[in-house]
């Protein structure tokens, strides 16, 4: 019996040692990716263009054979996302866009990353738009020479009828897009034009009516031809909203004052370093934000202050629990360290989203 027990005890090592090998080799083929967005559209856009949210765009993590780590609104996507070691896709859009349409900008970014044994690595998407648009304006000559006429904008994607009335801008996938012209049972083609990503082109349509042919001829409208463009948010200072810093951005920005910040109402912070993220809630005098509406992490929040006044009235999760979730813009100043997280006080103007 003593002589089984000491061999016992000298194989128990050796029996351990290969599933002790197999759980870390198992951790190290892990690694993991921290996602952010940081293009949103500004300058070029049409006054009264409603821009899109960096939390409402579809993101998407795919590997390399296909197999889909995460797809939803990125305001739902993990801060940290483990993955096994590989090369992945990480791409996000802000509305899907298959054929043409009206009124349908795309914005959004694609990246292709290599994730090592034990590494970390930070993926930035900046977004710019991805389609292209084409807007007609009809020259009353053109409607006179074909009252029963009918337009329509044709790529490789499909046709979208245009009436004689339409302002609205129609989007494409970047190449070639046509203007059909039916009047009387005969379909011509008037024009063809490649368009790139984010360009804009306005084409003014008029028709020569002294002849009986009613050519017709085209003007495009360079003056109102336009480029989409794009800002980093917190890249040239938060001075004002449409330049507000994300959390994880404003995190780095301590001391500055009468900043724009936005980010996600995630929570109240109890004591240093700890944060409440679900109901109920006992802390009136602060909110946290996160850089999701789904960050539990205290590395990726914020904790602002909520002042006796208004403004604590209006945003306390104490008092109004239905925020938690809601994108916010609050402005104030950055503070390195409030409640233990950095944080921003005497908040002065906000708004939610």
């Amino acid at each position: 019996m003593k002589t089984f027990l000491r061999v016992f005890a000298t194989l128990l090592p050796l029996l351990l040692l290969p599933v002790s090998c197999q759980d870390l080799f198992r951790q190290e083929k892990n690694g993991s990716l921290l996602i952010s967005l940081r293009g949103l559209p500004a300058t070029g856009t049409r006054a009264g263009t409603e821009l899109p949210d960096t939390g409402d765009y579809l993101l998407t993590v795919s590997g390399s054979s296909g197999n889909i780590l995460y797809s939803g609104p990125f305001s739902q996507s993990p801060d940290i996302l483990t993955v096994p070691a590989g090369s992945y896709t990480v791409s996000a859009v802000s509305c899907p866009f298959e054929a043409p349409a009206f009124d349908m900008p795309q914005w959004g970014d694609t990246q292709v990353v290599s994730v090592a044994s034990g590494s970390s690595i930070a993926v930035t998407l900046d977004c710019s738009q991805l389609n292209s648009g084409l807007r007609l304006e009809l020259d009353p000559s053109f409607r006179q020479a074909f009252p029963e006429g009918s337009l329509s904008l044709k790529s490789a994607d499909g046709e979208l009828p245009c009436g004689y009335d339409e302002t609205r801008t129609a989007y494409f996938r970047p190449g070639p897009v046509s203007l059909l012209l039916e009047d009387s049972g005969f379909t011509q083609s008037l024009f063809t034009r490649t368009l790139e990503a984010r360009q804009i082109l306005t084409m003014r349509i008029s028709a020569n009516v002294e002849t009986k042919s009613g050519s017709i001829s085209l003007q495009v409208d360079t003056s109102r031809t336009w480029l989409s463009d794009r800002i980093v948010i917190g890249g040239q200072g938060a001075a004002a909203i449409d330049e507000a810093y994300e959390v994880s951005a404003a995190r780095n920005h301590a001391d500055e004052k009468g900043v724009w910040v936005c980010g996600y109402i995630v929570g109240t912070a109890t004591g240093s370093g700890k944060i409440a993220f679900s109901a109920p809630f006992t802390k009136n005098t602060n909110l946290v934000l996160g850089t999701r509406a789904s960050t539990r992490d205290k590395e990726y929040c914020l904790c602002v202050e909520l002042p006796k006044g208004d403004i604590r009235d209006a945003l306390n999760l104490v008092d109004n629990p239905a925020l938690l979730g809601r994108k916010i813009y609050i402005k104030g100043d950055l503070v390195s360290a409030y409640y233990g997280i950095p944080g921003l006080k005497a908040p002065s103007e906000y708004q939610i989203r």
